[in-house]
């Protein structure tokens, strides 16, 4: 499925600035939209760990989310705990194209 998140590069750069995640709402479903120096990525809005909100957590220079309960990180490639302590995190992939920027579920 492919979901229409921002209806251009310029809306999702305005939205979510390099260094910063936000949670989004699409369907119903919760995810966090993460801004990292590699780009964006979409993934589940918990920590596979403790269900813990990952829009609360931060990102640091390994291109990497960090729960804030626990400071688990998952790398934003992969969605893999970096110490292998829990499940990974689950990455979407998203699509920018000239006329907006999309989910793909």
């Amino acid at each position: 499925m492919r979901i229409k998140l921002f209806e251009s590069e310029q809306k999702v750069m305005e939205a979510v600035p390099i260094g910063t995640i936000k949670k989004l709402t699409v369907k119903g479903r919760q995810f966090v939209i993460a801004h990292s120096g590699k780009g964006l990525v979409v993934a589940d809005a918990l920590c596979p760990h403790m269900n813990e909100p990952l829009h609360k957590g931060k990102l640091n220079a390994f291109n990497q989310i960090i729960c804030p309960l626990h400071e688990y990180r998952f790398d934003l490639e992969t969605g893999a705990e970096s110490d292998d302590r829990c499940n990974r995190l689950q990455i979407f992939q998203i699509e920018i194209e000239s006329d907006g920027v999309y989910l793909i579920i």
